[in-house]
């Protein structure tokens, strides 16, 4: 791992409760600015274009804009609601016709060519990842709009991440249930492989 990708693994990991205590604190413009530190680390390696040139200039203006106009905390909402909506597209793109879901895809490079049972499961558990993802992000946008501050950071930062978690958790043993004849690998392993997404 690059330096460039551990420095925006750790800002990826600390950025939850940066953004809580922005909030809570009522600094919301903090997690905005965390934000733009997160997009710069992720630029390394980027052919560079005028584009991305300008993006990193306009995110941490942006951020002091909403924050002078008393929108911060409107735009710190967006977020949550642009990743769970880009995480269900990237999900449910590989359920059309003629294409592999993701699900297999990641068991296709694990085991190389699957099973059709194997192969069905993958789809199937494609389609689940995708309406979580959805519901995850209607489930923003509503907290976005009728929750107080506090309870929206709860649930965007660390309830919605503990539930992740927990799908991750109770479709292993399902997995090996439903797929009993499967030599499986460990959870750990299994944990792995399904977090080397190809989101090309």
């Amino acid at each position: 791992m690059t330096l460039s990708a551990r420095v925006l693994t750790a800002l990826a990991i600390a950025y939850p409760f940066v953004s809580h205590f922005g909030v809570t604190l009522g600094a919301p413009v903090v997690p905005l600015l965390w934000l733009c530190l997160m997009f710069w680390a992720s630029l390394p390696g980027r052919p560079r274009s005028p584009v991305l040139l300008a993006l990193a200039l306009a995110c941490p203006v942006a951020a002091v804009i909403a924050h002078l106009a008393g929108h911060a905390d409107l735009a710190l909402r967006l977020p949550p609601v642009i990743i769970c909506f880009a995480f269900a597209w990237i999900f449910g793109r590989t359920l059309r016709p003629g294409h592999t879901a993701l699900i297999s895809q990641i068991g296709e490079r694990m085991r190389g060519e699957l099973p059709e049972p194997v192969a069905r499961y993958g789809h199937r558990l494609t389609v689940v990842w995708t309406l979580f993802f959805v519901i995850l992000g209607l489930e923003c946008i509503l907290l976005g709009l009728f929750a107080s501050p506090f309870w929206w950071s709860l649930f965007t930062n660390y309830i919605n991440y503990a539930l992740i978690a927990l799908l991750f958790v109770v479709e292993y043993p399902i997995r090996r249930r439903v797929l009993r004849d499967l030599e499986h690998t460990p959870f750990i392993d299994s944990l792995r492989g399904s977090l080397r997404l190809d989101l090309r």
